[in-house]
């Protein structure tokens, strides 16, 4: 008996699909008039050899006057930045020889002279083998872009201060991957180049992090300030001591958890050394030693 014989052995049995037709999930215009209200999108259409038409909200993104009738391929083309046109002619002529869709961010300038970032994404039309369309969605991201741009730019900054910090502190995304740190972090977990850990993950660079270490971390992202005691490596003396550490997350956004920050309690390390240097005078009583121990 050939293999799977009794499988294909089967029974009449009603069939849902048959006494109720499945409804069409596909409704492009309804689609796409949701694509318009709600993200902004506006639709445009190159029907080849060159022509184009623009929706109004196509229009209202490119800043140029709504026309109902067809225009040449160069009217699109010359609402881009001239830095960009170039970029953008390369990216239809890669659409067409691939035959595949695009996504691009590129800047235009409206009728009133301004730059605008648009982001576009498009598609192809084949019929009988040929191409006869390219059609696709743009929509104007400029604000976006700005504070994206921003963000980019308070990011390095804050990047460059905690590198040249003169104290133990790490900054993490939300993957717990570092993103920054200071030399005095690196050497208090006994790192030497800053390519040793930056772009790692935390429980790569300390695999036997103990899990009730990792449940602070998770707490400090779900939004608690934890306040702890840490085993580190007095980057002066080399000695293993327990510091005072603070572990809180970041925002990127209002409603968007960016990482952790991780800070020692650097003033633990100078009251190490002093104390070192106390114990070396002959003849101390220790009182002084004693309150500097005390102090956090």
């Amino acid at each position: 008996m050939p293999i799977f014989a009794k499988q294909l052995i089967h029974t009449t049995r009603p069939s849902s699909t048959l006494s109720a037709p499945q409804p069409d999930l596909v409704d492009a215009s309804a689609v796409s008039g949701l694509m318009s209200q709600h993200f902004g999108f506006g639709q445009w259409k190159v029907t080849f050899p060159g022509e184009v038409r623009m929706s109004e909200q196509a229009c209202e993104v490119f800043g140029v006057p709504y026309r109902p009738e067809s225009l040449p391929l160069e009217y699109l083309v010359q609402r881009y930045h001239p830095d960009d046109r170039g970029k953008l002619l390369t990216l239809i002529a890669a659409t067409l020889q691939e035959t595949r869709a695009f996504h691009a961010v590129l800047r235009v300038i409206d009728d009133d002279g301004e730059e605008r970032v648009v982001e576009s994404v498009g598609d192809l039309r084949i019929q009988d083998g040929r191409v006869t369309e390219l059609f696709g969605l743009s929509r104007n991201i400029s604000k976006e872009a700005s504070r994206e741009a921003s963000a980019i730019s308070r990011n390095r900054l804050l990047q460059d201060v905690v590198s040249a910090m003169p104290a133990p502190i790490a900054i993490f995304d939300e993957e717990l991957t570092l993103l920054e740190c200071s030399a005095y972090w690196l050497k208090c977990h006994k790192l030497v180049e800053r390519t040793d850990a930056v772009g790692k993950k935390l429980y790569d660079l300390f695999p036997d992090m103990p899990p009730a270490l990792r449940e602070e971390n998770s707490r400090a992202l779900a939004g608690s300030v934890v306040r702890t005691k840490r085993n580190f490596i007095n980057p002066t003396t080399g000695n293993k001591m327990d510091c005072h550490a603070v572990i809180a997350r970041w925002m990127a956004a209002e409603d968007k958890v960016g990482g952790l920050v991780m800070l020692v309690g650097w003033h633990e390390f100078g009251v190490s050394v002093a104390a070192r240097k106390v114990e070396e005078v002959a003849g101390f009583d220790g009182s002084l030693l004693d309150m500097l121990k005390i102090v956090s």
